[in-house]
């Protein structure tokens, strides 16, 4: 009990910012829209939803997604400024088994936010993920790298059953 009047306090606090201004109607309409998500989504705010972070992982996906967003915007500037373009756009299917809605979620968000990529769209069962790249030298090379991202991604923030089913996907046969 004591979680749900958090978390509704904490979705009222979002409400109320995301229309910019503090109102007995915002606050009303807030309250009303909140106790609607707990009685639509009860199961989100159980502790198996929660996920568990771990800081080592977590700080190497970081330091990767800054060193793929300085080299992915240094890539598409020259493209850009090139007088001729040799943009090769391509979609690349990428399989990504293991993965939870929540983990393949954070990974279509993580590839989105690099410019030159973006996912079109993700499949659940099984977990593919299609992703249009805009300069698009090797379809291998473009697996590699977001089968290190969700590598980065399920180590970081994944339960210990994600972390040794990629491990023995990893490992192979």
């Amino acid at each position: 009990m004591r979680s749900s009047v958090g978390f509704a306090l904490v979705l009222v606090a979002i409400w109320v910012l995301a229309w910019g201004s503090l109102s007995w109607a915002n606050v009303g309409s807030g309250v009303l829209v909140a106790m609607g998500l707990l009685v639509a989504v009860p199961d989100v705010r159980h502790s198996s939803h929660m996920p568990v972070v771990r800081p080592v992982p977590l700080a190497r996906l970081g330091v990767l997604l800054l060193r793929d967003l300085v080299m992915s915007n240094v890539l598409l500037a020259r493209e850009v400024l090139a007088p001729r373009p040799r943009i090769s756009s391509g979609i690349v299917r990428v399989p990504l088994a293991g993965c939870s809605d929540e983990l393949l979620t954070l990974i279509a968000n993580l590839v989105a936010l690099t410019p030159g990529t973006m996912p079109i769209e993700v499949e659940r069962s099984p977990a593919v993920m299609y992703v249009h790249v805009l300069s698009l030298g090797s379809v291998k090379e473009v697996r590699h790298d977001v089968w290190r991202l969700r590598d980065l991604v399920v180590h970081a923030l994944g339960s210990d059953e994600a972390i040794a089913a990629l491990e023995r996907e990893t490992s192979g046969p």
